[in-house]
């Protein structure tokens, strides 16, 4: 685990050394710069909750400040609030190959009619196999199980309980 993201210690003594007016308007400037309530919070000592210090930050007067503020540590994509500017960033899971789309289709229609007692050598068994071996093959080239349904024409459920096997 990494270690815990603190204000720089020359920051905690400047803050710490400002009377309680200027403290909290460099507070209120930390946290614009894009520091976090808590990371603000667990810097100072003693310690203070995270409500304390957006407290403080909500009250404080905006003052000029002529020390340089610290550049604050980057932050999650996923938990970074969206703006217009920059909105929030979604990952792109694959689709099914279009190529393999017409195959999965007619697997699946094979594989409904498979049944328990069905002989290893038919085709409704082959086709079982088939369809179940492509699914877990795009399962695990990230395929979301839905995408696979969908492809296959077959319920979320039904491949779901297909690639759980």
């Amino acid at each position: 685990m990494s270690p815990k993201t603190l204000l720089p210690q020359d920051e905690v003594n400047f803050i710490s050394s400002l009377a309680r007016p200027e403290a909290e308007a460099r507070l209120k400037a930390l946290w614009e710069a894009g520091w976090s309530l808590s990371i603000l919070g667990e810097s100072l000592e003693p310690k203070r909750p995270k409500t304390t210090i957006h407290f403080w930050v909500k009250k404080a007067e905006a003052i000029k400040q002529f020390r340089e503020i610290p550049t604050p540590p980057p932050r999650s994509l996923t938990t970074a609030t969206p703006t217009k500017k920059a909105p929030r960033l979604r990952s792109v899971s694959p689709n099914v190959p279009p190529d393999m789309k017409p195959r999965l289709k007619e697997l699946a229609k094979l594989a409904k009619r498979y049944r328990a007692r069905t002989t290893s050598d038919s085709p409704f068994s082959q086709a079982n196999r088939d369809l179940t071996a492509m699914a877990v093959a795009l399962r695990s080239m990230g395929v979301p199980t839905a995408k696979i349904a969908a492809a296959a024409g077959v319920s979320y459920r039904a491949m779901a309980r297909r690639l759980s096997k």
